[in-house]
């Protein structure tokens, strides 16, 4: 919207909120509301997250994320460093971890699925959903002298999705489990700034 541009109103209750390129399109009725309610932020749907803990209704700008999750649940996370591995377990009912990185408190998911001969896992990154940024990671599973090793990128999502978009995952099946029926893997994340000669 240009700066000099005046927003049409049929009276003094109702303003028409057709903002082209600002996410919203309907008309506001000021009469019904009260003093501190329904603020509406324009510009900033894409830049919104939600914290992917199911019991928390935080949904705020992606920049305040890692402080909130840092602050209000910093014993429901694994915290990491990029470039090192990381030894995590799913149990049989998680179908997901929070990895968070220590340097820059980004939040990363471990998402676990369940196909008929195994567990499906990736790893998404919890960001603005018009983000091009991807980070190279790893999985590896082991049992025995027996791996399962996968190399991809991250996509990024606004929070935690049951239906994650196609993308590549690791495929293990149950016989890699433990005799409790916890998937063992190792998880690796490269900072985006150092991924030179790690895809080899």
């Amino acid at each position: 919207m240009q700066g000099n541009e005046a927003l049409t109103y049929k009276d003094e209750n109702t303003l028409s909120s057709k903002i082209e390129g600002y996410g919203y399109n309907n008309t506001l009725d000021f009469s019904n509301m009260n003093d501190h309610s329904d603020i509406i932020t324009y510009g900033q749907s894409q830049s919104q997250s939600t914290c992917p803990l199911p019991s928390c209704n935080f949904i705020g700008l992606y920049e305040h994320l890692s402080d909130h999750f840092t602050t209000e649940h910093w014993d429901s996370g694994h915290r990491f460093q990029y470039n090192c591995p990381l030894p995590v377990s799913l149990g049989m009912d998680e179908t997901f971890l929070v990895l968070q990185a220590e340097e820059d408190g980004l939040l990363f998911l471990l998402n676990k699925g369940t196909e008929n001969i195994g567990h499906t896992v990736m790893v998404t990154c919890i960001g603005p959903s018009n983000s091009n940024e991807h980070f190279f990671y790893y999985l590896v599973s082991e049992r025995g002298n027996s791996s399962l090793k996968l190399k991809s990128y991250t996509q990024t999502l606004p929070g935690r999705v049951d239906a994650i978009p196609p993308s590549d995952f690791l495929l293990v099946p149950f016989g890699f489990l433990n005799s409790c029926g916890e998937l063992n893997l190792e998880v690796c994340i490269w900072n985006s700034s150092d991924l030179v000669g790690v895809r080899s």
